[in-house]
């Protein structure tokens, strides 16, 4: 049985908190504000960069007036220059992508990231193709959880496939769940969550056998 696969995007195919961090440590210098590290930025990631920045900005000492539009929008600039500097691929991402492609299955990313990035990131690293469709953050008026984004996502593919998604956080199992699919969490320190899965991968390279397993299941 072949799937219509929709995968997050930031710590999820890709590791681009590097570039997200450092883009954000400009913003602050501009502040007189202490950089934030990469470990901690990852905690600020998942519910869009509006979010990314209330919390870096609480992080090092609040939203100047309570008021975070000016400091996003510097965020964006900075970032939007060079999306892809740092940014590196998970390893066996792309190999597995290809296997699942040439198995019939359909993909496409559902991120909060907005979709010129998102595209960009993809193209350079050569993710798109085999992925085919994207829903980005400001493509829809609402974010993830919102089953409208994964359901839009799944719509850019053709046919009626079951749908399964693959994500690194509780907003993407939250999302799946809303929209009624399935969902496989990527731990690449293959730590159990505390929140539902349908599978856990720790490797992309394990993708494959456990989708063959979760249809052997339902079957």
């Amino acid at each position: 049985m072949t799937l219509r696969l929709i995968f997050d995007l930031d710590e999820t195919l890709i590791d681009s908190v590097p570039s997200l961090c450092a883009a954000a440590n400009v913003m602050l210098g501009e502040l007189n504000r202490d950089p934030v590290t990469p470990q901690q930025y990852k905690g600020f990631v998942g519910h869009g960069m509006r979010q990314q920045i209330i919390r870096a900005l609480t992080a090092t000492g609040g939203v100047p007036d309570d008021d975070v539009t000016p400091y996003l929008d510097r965020m964006m600039e900075i970032y939007s220059a060079d999306p892809i500097s740092g940014v590196t691929v998970f390893p066996n991402v792309i190999n597995t992508l290809n296997d699942l492609s040439n198995s019939g299955h359909q993909m496409a990313v559902c991120t909060q990231k907005p979709a010129d990035q998102a595209r960009t990131i993809l193209q350079r690293l050569q993710l798109m193709p085999p992925i085919t469709g994207l829903t980005g953050g400001e493509t829809l008026s609402v974010l993830k959880p919102d089953p409208a984004m994964l359901h839009h996502a799944a719509a850019q593919l053709s046919g009626d496939d079951p749908i399964l998604m693959v994500g690194d956080r509780d907003v993407d199992a939250q999302t799946a769940a809303n929209a009624g699919a399935r969902f496989v969490l990527f731990s690449p320190e293959g730590t159990q969550p505390d929140f539902h899965t349908d599978g856990l991968i720790s490797d992309w390279s394990q993708l494959p056998a456990l989708l063959t397993t979760l249809h052997a299941h339902a079957a």
